[in-house]
């Protein structure tokens, strides 16, 4: 019976950050940190680079290029260091 309830707690865990996570990134594109989904270019990243958003910045790279994290960590490092 305990074992239930564990399970059931991670489950409601994991849901709720997933939920909070849809919804922190639907309020920064509704106020303009983020582009539109879809709509992302590569002036949008230097734009957040040069915001100090580089959390953001990855996010936005990853979705342009398709690439990993470690990938877009890189580039916006190196995008970091040549601005």
């Amino acid at each position: 019976m305990a074992l239930r309830w564990i399970i059931f707690g991670l489950f409601v865990a994991v849901a709720v950050i997933i939920i909070f996570k849809a919804w922190r990134g639907m309020v920064r594109r509704r106020s303009g940190i983020l582009p539109p989904a879809g709509q992302a270019t590569m002036a949008d990243v230097e734009r957040l680079v040069r915001a100090g958003e580089r959390i953001a910045a990855i996010h936005v790279y990853r979705e342009i290029n398709h690439v990993g994290l470690a990938e877009a960590k890189k580039a916006i490092d190196d995008l970091s260091n040549a601005a």
